[in-house]
């Protein structure tokens, strides 16, 4: 089996799971960071294969979603698929790792150190975080959850254990907890320069949204 029947194999496997997705962790998500990990690695030059089979797997078992011990799910998916025994095993540590570690809530205390494909996805997952499309998703996955927009009376920032069992109180608190930092944990030249304006377009919103919640205009 060649490496574009696996990708194929994958990427069919992750579009009939994600596809319906209503937490702004959907198909088109999946998508994006496979897109901007193309575009980052034109400077990076990473493995083409292990990028894409990261970007299309990152999200496919994440604590949000899936309460197992995603390292054996994820072996047991590749395997399943037939195409665990085609890959070399320093390959599919790097896959597995990468896709279990590049998270933000796995790197909340410390960054984890990361394959370069792991530290290329990583970016290109945070970078959907950002900008226009991370408000949306801010907002799409608070909906999803039953969370208000905003309460000025509950806007303390969530510890690492909070984070990872309740997640943010708010879609605006998601902001301060995560989103606006992640301007700050970019690994590669590219993204950083890609988050510059991204996390500007993160700030100008809240300022507009401060404006219009208090009367201001």
């Amino acid at each position: 089996m060649d490496k574009q029947e696996m990708i194929k194999k994958v990427e069919n496997y992750v579009k009939k799971i994600c596809e319906k997705d209503c937490t702004g962790h959907d198909w088109w998500h999946i998508q994006r960071v496979y897109q901007n990990s193309m575009l980052i690695n034109k400077q990076e030059k990473a493995n083409e294969f292990l990028l894409t089979m990261i970007a299309l797997l990152h999200d496919l078992y994440d604590y949000k979603f899936y309460k197992g011990n995603a390292e054996e799910k994820l072996i047991q998916t590749l395997q399943e698929l037939g195409i665990y025994e085609h890959i070399d095993k320093k390959d599919i540590e790097n896959i597995i790792y990468s896709c279990v570690n590049l998270g933000f809530s796995a790197n909340f205390s410390s960054q984890k150190e990361l394959s370069l494909e792991g530290r290329i996805v990583q970016d290109a997952d945070r970078l959907d975080g950002m900008g226009a499309i991370g408000i949306a998703r801010v907002f799409t996955y608070g909906g999803k959850n039953g969370r208000p927009i905003y309460n000025p009376n509950d806007h303390e920032l969530v510890s690492e254990e909070e984070y990872r069992k309740i997640g943010s109180r708010t879609a605006i608190n998601h902001f301060y907890d995560k989103s606006l930092k992640l301007k700050d944990f970019m690994n590669t030249n590219t993204a950083k320069t890609i988050a510059q304006e991204r996390h500007q377009y993160l700030e100008n919103f809240l300022q507009e949204f401060f404006k219009e919640w208090n009367g201001e205009k």
